[in-house]
């Protein structure tokens, strides 16, 4: 399935950017419909999609439960990610687990299936 077919979606895990960790560096998201189905998605594929109002994502905390409000920062071609827009070093998007896989800094895929990861 594609972004379009839903309207709210969790965040599970972050791919970054190589030589990036910051929130500007993450690359590709892994996110999880109400249904539980896990896909991923380029990190540009998703500023579209909350940019569109074609939904709302949220990052799922540890517990399982949903956490923050994904949101769309900056202007133009330097938007990004985040979940909280007053504190870039508390951004939850950044406690989630990393990608293994090395993400080149052009931003990646646009969209795959479920990869392998590890946590932080």
């Amino acid at each position: 399935m594609s972004l379009a077919s839903y309207t709210t979606l969790s965040i599970t895990a972050i791919g970054m950017a190589e030589g990036s960790d910051g929130l500007r560096g993450i690359a590709t998201v892994r996110w999880e419909c109400p249904s539980g189905d896990s896909e991923e998605s380029s990190a540009d594929d998703l500023i579209r999609w909350l940019s569109t109002g074609g939904g709302r994502a949220y990052v799922q905390a540890p517990d399982g439960t949903r956490g923050p409000k994904v949101f769309v920062a900056g202007v133009d071609s330097h938007r990004y990610l985040c979940s909280n827009p007053d504190d870039e070093a508390a951004d939850a998007l950044l406690d989630l687990p990393r990608f293994w896989q090395v993400v080149h800094s052009h931003r990646g895929p646009n969209h795959r299936r479920r990869g392998l990861f590890r946590s932080r």
